[in-house]
């Protein structure tokens, strides 16, 4: 069942597509207008008088126009022969869900929870993967380390996708899951909402890996410019997010170079370094910096480990459930 709440908009129907004339599993009754305009607006008030209905269904058949009540929503419309139009009731519970009027709540259809739990990598490997949760999905990258799988959230890997963007692409996610990307702080939102709370982060240099986790990670919605919180770092790279040191991160509000929410008064820290990030007045860690930038500040930095003149090669940031 999903985790969210929703309501009929306003009674509406909406045109689906046409589903199979034949595929009668989901009937409830049957009558026989003659007019297909009288047909839809009859079986419109009969089904939403009836509380197991969610469409109606305008048929032709040798007999003449038929309409149907449906009980569910259809998860495969096809054109065909035979086929009917599909009006279903508009509701506001996203994908992959509709809106069961009996219990006031919003159901899967199918797959409709769907997470890197379900993936099966190799260890140290990761596997594409799109995610439903809550009656949104996202691609992503599932992982395989340290003795979990892990749901990636960025990547940066040869530099091949441009990380100096703004607001809009930021909230909503680019790249390419097969090489680098971002998810988008909408859809980190939506994973901290859904309990994934622990952040790994993995970066490179060379053959060189290091990692640093934390034991309690969230943001906040886009009201408050997805603020950072983030607490209880162990690892081998150093804490370039939680420390306690005014270049730190913990508690800022994220900038991209067209939205400005950093403490400097003087600069966009988001032009300044080149990249987007949850500043405050620096940072100690810029993994959306500029790929290859070795000038201080300004490339995939993570100062604890190599510093603010050292763009790193590879990136991974990734949550999963405590």
């Amino acid at each position: 069942m999903a985790d969210v709440t929703a309501t009929i908009v306003h009674g509406n129907f909406a045109y689906q597509g046409n589903v199979s004339y034949i595929d009668t599993s989901l009937m409830i009754s049957e009558l026989n207008p003659t007019i297909s305009d009288m047909s839809l607006r009859y079986g419109a008030v009969e089904c939403y008088k009836n509380l197991d209905c969610n469409a109606v269904e305008i048929c032709s058949s040798e007999t003449g126009t038929i309409f149907r009540l449906s009980s569910k929503i259809a998860t495969s419309l096809q054109t065909g022969s035979n086929t009917c139009l599909r009006y279903e009731l508009e509701h506001a519970c996203g994908l992959g869900s509709y809106f069961n009027r009996l219990k006031r709540e919003c159901e899967c259809v199918i797959d409709c929870a769907r997470d890197c739990g379900t993936s099966t990598p190799s260890l140290g490997d990761s596997l594409p993967q799109t995610v439903v949760l809550g009656g949104q999905q996202f691609s992503t990258n599932c992982m395989n380390t340290a003795g979990h799988i892990w749901t990636m959230i960025q990547r940066r890997v040869n530099g091949s996708v441009d990380f100096y963007r703004g607001w809009a692409e930021y909230k909503t996610g680019f790249g390419d899951v097969d090489s680098e990307f971002w998810i988008g702080l909408d859809n980190i939102r939506l994973l901290v909402t859904n309990g994934y709370t622990v952040l790994r982060v993995e970066v490179e240099y060379g053959a060189e890996s290091k990692y640093a986790e934390y034991s309690s990670f969230s943001i906040a919605g886009e009201g408050d410019n997805y603020r950072l919180q983030v607490f209880g770092y162990t690892g081998t790279a150093g804490d370039g997010i939680s420390c306690v040191h005014q270049f730190c991160h913990n508690g800022a509000q994220f900038s991209t170079f067209d939205n400005d929410n950093d403490l400097d008064l003087l600069d966009n820290l988001a032009v300044k370094w080149r990249g987007a990030w949850w500043y405050l007045y620096g940072h100690m860690s810029n993994l959306n910096g500029e790929y290859g930038n070795n000038n201080h500040g300004e490339g995939v930095n993570w100062y604890p480990y190599k510093g603010w003149t050292v763009s790193l090669s590879k990136t991974r940031m990734m949550l999963r459930r405590a």
